[in-house]
């Protein structure tokens, strides 16, 4: 029961509170699904340029590897060293390119130079070169991963990303950031305030969220570089629950209207400030479609939550989800076919599944793994953030987007409200 009332805890909180108040050639592999078949890339880890050089603190290969695997369009094979034995090795497993690189490195700055090469030929394919102290060398695997993969299958990669979330501090709920992987934990709110449902806005700059920092739940905004904090929007009533469309600086977020949830429209502005829903059941969980056209909502006014889509202006509502009981907070893919969102499965717990928006395609992503609810698509819809307590605690996992491939990104603490970053503009 726990799991059930922390996957519609916006509804409670709403109810209680207002009741009580690129060099070389051209290549490039299109691969639109995926359960397509992968391609091998070979891999030779990082070496010195000079023989003084220290080693790398992190092995910049491994962490490639991971960031490719994961994104599914690559199997990694390995070799020590480049020369007539591994190109024999590599062709005989049909490996027709692989990554090499090379540093300088004195302990604390290092330039690195990382390479995709033709196997056959040996012709560089692309060659990145990169500047950073040793606290970001991870951001420098991660960006060379995002190269290939824009190199050889013509998208963004989603290794430089990050996901915000709610971490408990002691008796206190904080906004924290972390690398896509779980790497590079930021604390980004401090104090005893209780903070909730966080969201990225426009430029992966800043942030939304709900603070009782004013001892009513009020939606304010952050800016990661300068660690400014302001208050949003100012009322009487209880707001909170924020999603940002990216294609006309819109906001979605929920308010209090006479005991009920509501949701509005607002622009990142402030301004134009607009009420979208007016039934008598309780509504949240607004997330845009990724043309900003359309949005999805968890609602009750059939008598338990379940999905409803609507037009931007609130027109045009109809239902989603008929499968299932409890239905609840929807997140809109980027690549437009598919809503993923939580339902409650035969064990009266949560699993996440997807279901195309008209409704057809129902797919489970999440069976027989404890509860597991919050999902958040990555920008290029491939993969998911989700919270599981599969271990205990609840806590942070990704999976690839047809529910394979599922770990932890955070081990330790209770971890919630999970949003993956948009592409940087």
């Amino acid at each position: 029961m726990q799991a059930i009332a922390s996957a519609f805890f916006f509804f409670g909180l709403f109810w209680f509170l207002a009741s009580s108040q690129v060099l070389g050639q051209d290549v490039e592999i299109r691969i639109d699904d995926p359960n397509d078949q992968k391609i091998n890339l070979g891999l030779i880890e990082w070496t010195p340029r000079r023989a003084q050089d220290p080693p790398l603190p992190i092995e910049i290969g491994k962490i490639l590897a991971a960031d490719l695997e994961f994104s599914g369009r690559a199997k990694i094979v390995e070799a020590l060293a480049w020369g007539p034995s591994t190109r024999e090795l590599f062709l005989s497993k049909e490996i027709y390119a692989f990554v090499q690189g090379e540093y300088i490195y004195d302990g604390q700055q290092a330039r690195v130079k990382s390479i995709l090469r033709d196997t056959e030929t040996g012709d560089t394919i692309l060659v990145r070169n990169y500047e950073a102290d040793k606290r970001r060398l991870r951001q420098l695997a991660h960006a060379f991963a995002d190269d290939i993969v824009q190199q050889l299958f013509g998208e963004k990669g989603v290794a430089q990303t990050k996901i915000v979330y709610i971490t408990r501090q002691g008796n206190h709920k904080q906004v924290a950031l972390i690398d896509y992987d779980g790497a590079n934990v930021q604390l980004v709110t401090q104090g005893s305030y209780m903070h909730l449902f966080p969201c990225w806005l426009r430029d992966n700059q800043s942030l939304m969220y709900t603070s009782y920092k004013g001892n009513r739940p009020q939606l304010y905004t952050y800016n990661i570089s300068n660690r400014s904090e302001q208050l949003f929007i100012e009322s009487k009533f209880l707001n909170t629950g924020c999603h940002f469309n990216p294609i006309d600086g819109e906001i979605t977020y929920t308010s209090s209207v006479k005991g009920n949830t509501e949701i509005f429209r607002v622009h990142e502005s402030g301004s134009q400030n607009e009420r979208l829903t007016f039934s008598r059941g309780l509504e949240s969980d607004a997330s845009w479609s990724p043309q900003g056209y359309e949005i999805v909502f968890t609602s009750n006014r059939s008598g338990a939550p379940q999905l409803y889509i609507m037009d931007r202006d609130g027109s045009n509502i109809r239902r989603l989800t008929y499968e299932g009981g409890y239905n609840a907070s929807p997140s809109w893919s980027p690549r437009g076919d598919k809503i993923a969102f939580c339902s409650m499965n035969e064990r009266r717990q949560m699993d996440i599944f997807t279901i195309s928006p008209n409704g057809t395609q129902l797919r489970r992503l999440t069976q027989s793994s404890g509860s597991n609810e919050s999902p958040s698509f990555s920008p290029d819809g491939r993969s998911l953030v989700f919270v599981s307590d599969r271990a205990g605690r609840k806590t942070l996992y990704r999976m690839r987007e047809d529910g394979s491939k599922q770990e932890v990104l955070l081990p330790k603490g209770e971890n919630v409200s999970p949003e993956w970053s948009h592409f940087s503009p």
